[in-house]
């Protein structure tokens, strides 16, 4: 029985071309670099994409399943009808982001922290936070005012 052939170290550069249904296993893409290219209905599986980067790309209707995005980073995204489920996010900084309309469901706030928000008709368990704030203030006022 014969040794099988080594990796090849071979370097390609492929531009106009139609790899439509290909298959790639067991193959090294480090430092790879996808421009204008299309991977419409792409599965990756079982991938190391670590440090990987997307600048200027389509991800609407992807999914992203069993992901590790631990120290991940989204900038400038669109995430309108963004869904998160299952997931972690401890120690998750959420800055500058518009979440109106925004729905959080069976989730542990344990530590939150929230400042500088415009909470316009925000509710808690359908009670206004705006209500809750000024009821707060009304109760623990050192009659000072």
């Amino acid at each position: 029985m014969s040794e099988p052939t080594p990796a090849g170290r071979d370097k390609l550069e492929i531009s106009n071309m139609f790899l439509c249904g290909s298959t790639f296993t067991d193959v090294s893409l480090k430092d790879a670099e996808f421009r204008d290219t299309h991977l419409m209905n792409a599965l990756v599986d079982d991938v190391n994409a670590q440090g990987m980067r997307f600048h200027n790309v389509n991800l609407s209707e992807t999914q992203f399943k069993d992901v590790n995005l631990a120290q991940a980073q989204v900038v400038y995204a669109n995430l309108t009808g963004f869904s998160v489920t299952d997931a972690i996010m401890t120690d998750a900084l959420i800055t500058n982001v518009n979440l109106t309309g925004v729905t959080l469901s069976n989730v542990n706030m344990t530590g939150a922290a929230i400042s500088n928000a415009n909470m316009s008709d925000m509710t808690i368990n359908d009670i206004k936070v705006s209500d809750m704030i000024a009821l707060w203030e009304q109760t623990h006022s050192d009659g000072n005012a």
